[in-house]
This record gives C-alpha cells, sequence and structure tokens, in this order.
C-alpha cells in the first residue's frame, strides 16, 4: 500500500502564515479541507442530502426522551440498519445534522454530540457538545456505557482509515443500548461502472479512488459494514438507500447549479496532494 498522504503538499512550500479561518485539531485525520469554507460546505450539504432523503434526519422512532449521540458532530447514502440481541442496529457530519433534529417538534430528545476539533463547535444550549476521538474508547467516567437510543455517524469515509474502522464500530457499540439504534451514513462516490458518455465521471472517480487508498482509507467501506457489524453481536440490519444527485441529476431544480459545486470545492483541495500537482 502506498504511504499516507502528508498534510502538506510536498512540491510547492506552502505559506508559513495559517490560512484565513483555518481550523486546527483534524490535521492528519481529516483528508479534506481544514478551514471555514469547508465547513460552510459541510452545512450547505447537510441540507442537500437532508432534500434527497426525503426530508429525513433519521427513519428511527424515538421514543420520548431517548438520548441521541452524533458521533463526528461538528460540521463536518445509503443506510445499513442491524442490532444486537436485545439491541437494534441501523447502520447507515454533523453539528448541524444535531441542530437540525433539535429544531423538529421533539424537545424531549436528549441531544450529544463528540468531535475531535471543539474549535469547530457551535454554542447551543440544546447540544451537549464534548471532545472525543472516536478511535478511542469512551470514558467511563461519563456513564455513557448502553445509554443512548439512536448513535448518528455521517461521512466519516473521509477522516477514519481501514484498518480503524473495526475499532471505531466496536467503540460506537459500547454506548448504543438495548434495543438502541446504530445508524451509520455513507455514500457511493464510486459507481461499479461508467458509460462511455460519462467521462468526467470516470476521472472524478479516480480521484476519489486514490485520495483514499494511498492514505489508507477506503472509498467503498459502506460495503464492509454489514461483516464489521456481525461480530460485534448486531442484528437486524437493514440498508436504506437514497439517489444523492449532484448537479443537473439533483432532486430539486433549485439544486441543480449550486450542488454541482459541491464536489470541485472538496476536491480542489486534493490537488495539492497529487504528485506533479501544484496548488494555488
Amino acid at each position: 500500500m502506498e504511504a499516507p498522504i502528508k498534510p502538506t503538499a510536498a512540491h510547492r512550500p506552502l505559506p508559513k502564515t495559517q490560512i484565513k479561518d483555518e481550523f486546527s485539531g483534524t490535521e492528519g485525520v481529516y483528508l479534506l479541507p481544514h478551514h471555514q469554507e469547508e465547513i460552510k460546505r459541510l452545512q450547505r450539504q447537510h441540507f442537500f442530502i437532508k432534500a434527497a432523503t426525503e426530508d429525513k434526519l433519521t427513519s428511527v422512532e424515538l421514543p420520548k426522551g431517548a438520548r441521541v449521540l452524533d458521533s463526528g458532530c461538528a460540521d463536518v447514502k445509503s443506510t445499513i440498519i442491524g442490532a444486537r440481541p436485545r439491541k437494534r442496529l441501523k447502520v447507515a457530519s454533523a453539528g448541524t445534522w444535531l441542530a437540525d433534529l433539535a429544531g423538529t417538534d421533539r424537545p424531549d430528545l436528549d441531544l450529544y454530540g463528540v468531535d475531535l476539533g471543539m474549535a469547530l463547535f457551535r454554542p447551543d444550549p440544546r447540544l451537549k457538545l464534548r471532545a472525543h476521538d472516536v478511535r478511542q474508547p469512551f470514558p467511563e467516567s461519563w456513564g455513557w456505557k448502553d445509554s443512548f437510543d439512536l448513535v448518528h455517524q455521517r461521512l466519516l469515509v473521509w477522516g477514519i482509515r481501514e484498518d480503524e474502522w473495526p475499532r471505531v464500530l466496536a467503540n460506537l457499540a459500547t454506548v448504543v443500548k438495548p434495543g438502541g439504534v446504530l445508524q451509520l451514513v455513507e455514500a457511493e462516490w464510486v459507481l461499479s461502472s461508467y458509460s462511455d458518455e460519462q467521462v468526467h465521471q470516470k476521472k472524478l472517480a479516480k480521484v476519489q479512488e486514490w485520495s483514499t487508498r494511498s492514505s489508507g482509507m477506503d472509498v467503498h467501506i459502506w460495503k464492509k459494514f454489514p461483516d464489521l457489524l456481525l461480530p460485534l453481536g448486531f442484528v437486524d440490519m437493514k440498508v436504506e438507500t437514497f439517489n444523492l444527485g449532484y448537479g443537473a441529476t439533483s432532486t430539486r431544480p433549485e439544486d441543480r447549479i449550486w450542488t454541482a459545486e459541491l464536489l470541485p470545492q472538496s476536491f480542489r483541495h486534493l490537488a495539492r496532494k497529487i504528485p506533479g500537482m501544484y496548488h494555488a
């Protein structure tokens, strides 16, 4: 396997001054950009995904007073669902998702979120946010073991190495209560085949494959979720899929222009990491 990508380009020195609005705490972990424009992109992406999934934040029926945990909550499509004996599991980033859930007609929900970078946490009295690396076990002092009705995690394919996923899922499993649900949301970024007319899609697929593989990540990790979850005792796994069209294929006509920029905004950042390429 190729050596992991370094956080900065090797072909042209980066400026010594920090990029405006650049945040810290996820360097060497999150593969995409580390600045406030990325946060804004992720927030826009949240509402785009919400529209594509028929405004569903979750398809889980949450009981009164349910405790919900959002893993990777600091604004960062298929959904797999499963469960342990006595624990239901739904396999499927962002403070935006959690805040959106808080804005529903369910003021009874007890909402928690964890992420690496505290600098990204939004000031919201409805949300209980804590700094935590999900690659590490949750502190026993928090008292979270077997306590959450729903644990949600979305689009961390760009932040978790392939060999780290078993550990991350095992950590999340420890805080799902008996009868609770684990919801993991990832996208099929690279299709199994493309038509001859899809020239640009093929090129983008190569960038996505290269960028994840060279960093030890797996753009197809969602396909492996069932096998990773079975040893953890989860049962009743289900897959819920939605068409996530960008640009001309967006569900709503009004989204077609601005969503066409979502992917280029992400992958321009990767140009600085491609051997032989220079960044602006």
